[in-house]
């Protein structure tokens, strides 16, 4: 939350290579980039005796459940991360449009910021925005910005729009997951569960001393409705397959050179 709150208090003034390198820094963050985990690195745990049949079925289930599920032109994530807290998007990629909004919570500090085809808008509590190292030396500017949306400049929407995109999803959840080529050589246990009320086959991996578990619907498209992996920081459900809905800029928002003005006027 802190390198979310530094972008949203950064002054307009700033160079936009600044501004876009805290960019990265809120997807990092906020557990919406691709960067981070080591799931691939120092395997040394045990693996159970394979049965190549059930392994490779188990490995193909799971891969068509992440292509279908990060295919869908409309989609509902939710991640739920020990250090940032749950962050909820939803996104919309149709053809050349990547557009998607994003809630992000952990406790009283919240952050959201929508990402449109041709803008990027984002917003602070004031819990959030305390946590700036501006906030001490500038209150006036908490003040004036929490819970305002703020329009911001062109280079930093370039860079959040990639946060959109559903390689970026795969990306993040490849990162974090034993590779199929590495499921097919183990032998996991599935039974028949409800996921939301969603019949679901659940699909066990033992894992370096973790379960990492596929929660895949078992009726209709075998969508991917939940996957954990506990040494990754990894707990992630999928919901609301395909529904449209508008990805639209926020009313009344401000620009950066405007709030930079108000919060000038205030002091």
């Amino acid at each position: 939350m802190t390198s979310i709150t530094g972008t949203l208090v950064r002054r307009a003034q700033r160079p936009t290579a600044a501004v876009a390198a805290a960019a990265v820094a809120l997807v990092a963050a906020a557990g919406c980039g691709s960067s981070g985990g080591h799931a691939h690195a120092n395997r040394t745990a045990a693996r159970a005796e394979p049965s190549a049949a059930d392994g490779a079925r188990a490995a193909k289930l799971i891969g068509k459940a992440i292509d279908v599920t990060l295919g869908q032109d409309y989609l509902r994530s939710t991640r739920r991360m020990r250090t940032e807290g749950t962050t909820v998007m939803h996104s919309a990629v149709r053809g050349d449009m990547t557009a998607c909004r994003t809630h992000a919570r952990k406790g009283a500090k919240s952050l959201d910021w929508v990402v449109t085809p041709s803008a990027l808008y984002t917003r602070g509590s004031k819990e959030a925005l305390m946590l700036s190292p501006e906030a001490k030396q500038d209150p006036v500017r908490v003040k004036v910005m929490a819970d305002r949306w703020v329009k911001r400049n062109a280079g930093v929407h370039g860079i959040m729009r990639d946060m959109c995109a559903s390689k970026t999803r795969r990306d993040w959840l490849k990162e974090r997951l034993p590779s199929l080529d590495e499921l097919r050589e183990v032998t996991p246990t599935q039974r028949l569960v409800k996921t939301r009320g969603r019949p679901t086959t659940k699909i066990t991996y033992e894992w370096e001393g973790e379960p990492v578990e596929f929660h895949v619907a078992a009726q209709g498209t075998p969508f991917l409705l939940r996957v954990t992996n506990p040494a990754e920081d990894l707990d992630e459900s999928f919901s609301d397959f395909g529904e449209p809905f508008r990805v639209t800029a926020p009313p009344g928002s401000a620009t950066e050179y405007e709030m930079a003005a108000e919060v000038l006027a205030a002091q």
